[in-house]
């Protein structure tokens, strides 16, 4: 007998997707590969910074990993690990790609990649000493595509951290309650898992694996009104200071403080804590903040009208 689709299913192979068996679970995941996409819009791409995309590609991974210990996931994580594993490295951005993939192709990316988000040249920069540890994130796809459990899943973790600079502590704290799983208990779990959320909900907002962790919380009563959401709603710049800046910055802080004030630079844009050292470095650029606050409005309005001046002059 042929088999008859519902409409949904075949938008699905119509759009290259393969569709099993009819589940009703498994149909708005579906849907939102289909349709709800946090990088099929460019203008959402173009609000990406390169630390923006590892940071979602660390999410992105994490929440497949608390996923696939729930039989009510796993078709659903299975589909979304086979579509995402690529054969070309990620070499090329897929419209028709998982979010996963397109992030990675971001993170993974050549000049050209980086042309397509917020800051290309510093995209560029942090680009240039970021390694992916690609067939340890391949293996680890291809384990759960096919059902297997995959193989040493907290070690992958911590060399994503590693590789993708993952700073932010409370990403941290998510990913060791999530790779131990079995071990922790339920209120250590709904903290972990009401963190996520408000992770995903500001960094993968129209991501196509949101809606199924929100259903997961739901269905498994995962998240807690206790919890405190601390995520803030932005985007992680791309901070770096090169070449012909430094001659600049030099001319603010003095050649002496040229080297702790661009090491204030690098840790204020990870989030790490400050040296007081380090962080006198900048006296002479927080003096001058100070003394035209305290020069009134119009030198207020000078400063934002120059501020503005030098962000066009970085797009050209």
């Amino acid at each position: 007998m042929e088999k008859k689709f519902t409409a949904l299913e075949w938008a699905a192979i119509e759009g290259g997707h393969e569709v099993s068996e009819p589940e009703e679970e498994s149909f708005s995941f579906l849907k939102d590969i289909h349709e709800a996409r946090l990088t099929r819009n460019e203008n959402n791409i173009a609000k990406l910074t390169y630390t923006d995309c590892c940071e979602r590609v660390y999410l992105s991974l994490l929440i497949i990993e608390l996923m696939r210990n729930y039989p009510a996931q796993t078709k659903a994580v299975r589909s979304y690990a086979a579509k995402t594993i690529s054969r070309d490295n990620y070499k090329n951005y897929k419209i028709s790609g998982t979010d996963l993939y397109n992030l990675i192709y971001f993170v993974v990316g050549d000049a050209a990649a980086m042309q397509k988000l917020k800051d290309p040249e510093a995209a560029m920069t942090v680009r240039r000493r970021t390694t992916l540890p690609m067939m340890a994130v391949n293996r680890y796809l291809s384990q759960i595509s096919s059902g297997a459990i995959p193989t040493k899943p907290a070690e992958l973790f911590i060399k994503l951290e590693s590789s993708l600079n993952i700073v932010n502590s409370t990403y941290k704290t998510i990913r060791r309650t999530i790779v131990n799983i079995e071990s922790v208990d339920k209120i250590a779990l709904k903290t972990a898992v009401t963190k996520l959320l408000y992770a995903a909900r500001a960094r993968l907002r129209s991501s196509d694996l949101i809606d199924d962790l929100e259903k997961l919380a739901v269905n498994r009563d995962l998240e807690s009104a206790r919890v405190t959401d601390t995520e803030p709603a932005v985007s992680t710049p791309d901070r770096e200071v090169i070449g012909s800046d430094l001659i600049y910055l030099a001319q603010i802080v003095g050649q002496k403080r040229l080297f702790l004030a661009t090491k204030y630079i690098e840790l204020s844009s990870q989030g790490k804590a400050i040296p007081s050292n380090v962080a006198q470095a900048f006296d002479p650029a927080v003096q001058m903040l100070v003394d035209i606050i305290k020069g009134g409005p119009t030198y207020i309005a000078m400063l934002k009208n120059i501020h503005k001046s030098a962000k066009r002059a970085r797009k050209k």
